[in-house]
């Protein structure tokens, strides 16, 4: 993905009276409307918390690219709604954009597809083996063929898909996280 075509968000965080909580909230509301019209707008979130007299609203805008998010923070509209938000008395606002956000998660791993095929192919070579010893010994002499296969295809499938698969998976990407974790970042 080009650097230009990743997401980024932009982070404010304003801090208020309660007293001016409906007008900043007003505010905010026609800067977000005018927000949805930008080109690359992907959505916005807020979250407003209260302690005695005094709130805190974090607005989160995210933007398909760095270059869509520039062109929102110099529009003419955006400019306009922030005077607007900003005539109501604030004790403190801070603004931040973040980029890459895979920095901000904590470390994990993801399992590949060559993996995730070495995974099914242990699967289906042992649970295949297992259950045609159980086919051997549980379905009569007389079951045909053609329904034993099917029989112990789909059970194969249902296990591999709904249990194995996923336990497995999960222990790997625990290992892979671990150990990602002991090796010292350079």
């Amino acid at each position: 993905m080009p650097n230009d075509a990743r997401p980024v968000l932009s982070i404010i965080v304003r801090r208020f009276h309660q007293d001016r909580k409906a007008d900043i909230l007003h505010s905010l509301h026609r800067l977000q409307q005018v927000a949805a019209d930008q080109p690359g707008y992907l959505g916005d979130h807020n979250s407003l918390s209260e302690e005695e007299t005094q709130c805190e609203l974090v607005n989160v805008f995210a933007f398909n690219s760095r270059k869509n998010l520039e062109r929102w923070e110099a529009s003419e509209l955006r400019n306009r709604c922030l005077a607007e938000l900003d005539r109501h008395p604030q004790k403190a606002t801070r603004h931040k954009d973040f980029e890459e956000l895979a920095r901000l998660l904590p470390q994990t791993s993801r399992i590949s597809k060559i993996e995730i095929v070495v995974i099914l192919i242990f699967w289906i070579l042992i649970s295949g083996t297992c259950l045609g010893y159980l086919g051997d010994l549980l379905l009569p002499t007389g079951f045909p063929a053609v329904g034993r296969s099917i029989l112990l295809v789909t059970i194969n499938v249902l296990l591999i898909s709904y249990l194995f698969l996923p336990w497995t998976s999960n222990i790997l990407t625990k290992l892979k996280t671990a150990r990602a974790e002991r090796v010292p970042k350079s």
